[in-house]
């Protein structure tokens, strides 16, 4: 073992005394290297600033039924995509009958409000940090857009009285004052239409209380609910994440539901994706083959230019395994020295690209190299180091005392 550490010693001594030939070896294999970098660099920043563009889309993420079937849709559905690992976010929408209200605002205004379910998880309200809205009071309570909650003049945990109409079988009309308290308001970025979101439950109650069906817990009167499954017209969906809106869509439209989703454009990155992987491996087999065919010639060279000294050192007792490791450990010094200034050079690169298309891309980065990358590099080089050394290494250890002693 002490001869092995001297041998490794004498390598990296020699390494340093021979540093003109291996400062060319270094950078030799860093002008092969910093290109194939960059270009991985700017395959991450591209990808990457397109999935993000496409994240920023509020419905990027949303699956929007177009229709509500020949029957509507029943709770059956909801709860096999609720158990879709695919799926993030799915509530049912009740009819246009409970999707509208009048509201009078604080100002004394009437303002008609979108009524929109919503249940504990809806990435909407989680995204603005919003508290979701529970079924505590007789009327609920309500997270508003920040249009409806201007044109009422409310803010969060103030009350507003809601007018709820109905046709009575007998023709008559009946009105219902609506109560309700609100929890929330949502930014204006987040929604544009006047909306408020509710319970489900809420949403439901009022969708029987206009069909004239009992509710006995809000105290309105009608005829006994028929025993069957609710039906809803509509819902709202939202993936996991990008990969996933694909996988729903399919699924959705094996049950001839026809959506609308972003599928067509998350496949066009994906595919932008898999052909920049696709070149990055040409371009690095080419590189691989350079490097290993570069590092065996040189190593080959320099292991016959030092065949007096490498058997000398077998004269002095050293093993052939101990030979082995002189040229390997002055490779591997080759390779990691030139990967680091390959990374170093590239970062620079990496670092002037982000600069020169700063403008059009709102100082976004193009070209975008991960810390976590440089081992990884560091290890494939090695790899390619120790494949390009065994014959060099072995012509090494195969070097006969003999050679010195003829000289001699």
């Amino acid at each position: 073992m002490s001869r092995c550490l001297i041998i490794l010693g004498l390598a990296r001594r020699d390494w340093w005394h021979e540093r003109i030939l291996s400062l060319c070896a270094v950078l030799a294999l860093a002008s092969m290297l910093s290109p194939l970098i960059v270009l991985y660099g700017v395959r991450i920043g591209l990808v990457e600033n397109l999935r993000t563009h496409l994240l920023q889309d509020p419905t990027a993420l949303i699956i929007i039924p177009v229709g509500s079937g020949t029957s509507g849709y029943t709770e059956t559905l909801f709860r096999q995509l609720r158990d879709m690992p695919s799926v993030r976010y799915v509530t049912p929408r009740t009819r246009a009958v409970a999707s509208e209200m009048q509201f009078i605002g604080n100002n004394g205004s009437f303002v008609s409000l979108t009524l929109e379910p919503a249940l504990t998880g809806d990435p909407l309200l989680e995204r603005f940090q919003q508290p979701v809205p529970s079924d505590v009071l007789p009327g609920g309570e309500a997270v508003l857009s920040a249009s409806a909650a201007r044109k009422l003049d409310v803010k969060p945990g103030d009350a507003i009285q809601g007018r709820l109409g109905r046709k009575r079988p007998d023709g008559n009309l009946e009105m219902q004052i609506f109560n309700t308290r609100i929890t929330g308001v949502l930014p204006p970025e987040a929604l544009a239409a006047d909306t408020a979101f509710f319970p489900l439950s809420v949403l439901e109650d009022i969708q029987d209380y206009r069909d004239y069906v009992a509710v006995p817990h809000r105290n309105y009167a009608g005829d006994a609910r028929p025993k069957m499954d609710r039906h809803y017209e509509s819902f709202r969906l939202y993936a996991r994440d990008l990969d996933s809106v694909e996988t729903l869509d399919a699924f959705l439209r094996e049950q001839h539901i026809d959506v609308v989703t972003k599928a067509k454009s998350i496949a066009d990155i994906k595919k932008i994706d898999q052909t920049l992987v696709q070149l990055l491996l040409v371009i690095g087999a080419a590189v691989g083959l350079g490097f290993v065919a570069f590092t065996l010639s040189s190593s080959l060279a320099a292991v016959r230019r030092k065949d007096k000294m490498l058997g000398m050192l077998r004269l002095l007792g050293f093993s052939r395994f101990a030979l082995l490791l002189y040229p390997l450990k002055q490779i591997l010094l080759t390779g990691v020295c030139g990967t680091l200034t390959a990374w170093g050079i590239a970062f620079c690169v990496a670092r002037g690209i982000d600069h020169i298309f700063a403008a059009q891309l709102n100082g976004q980065t193009v070209c975008e190299l991960l810390p976590e990358h440089l081992p990884i590099a560091l290890a494939a080089v090695t790899g390619l180091s120790v494949i390009a050394a065994l014959y060099p290494a072995v012509r090494a250890a195969g070097v006969e005392p003999a050679l010195v002693i003829r000289d001699i």
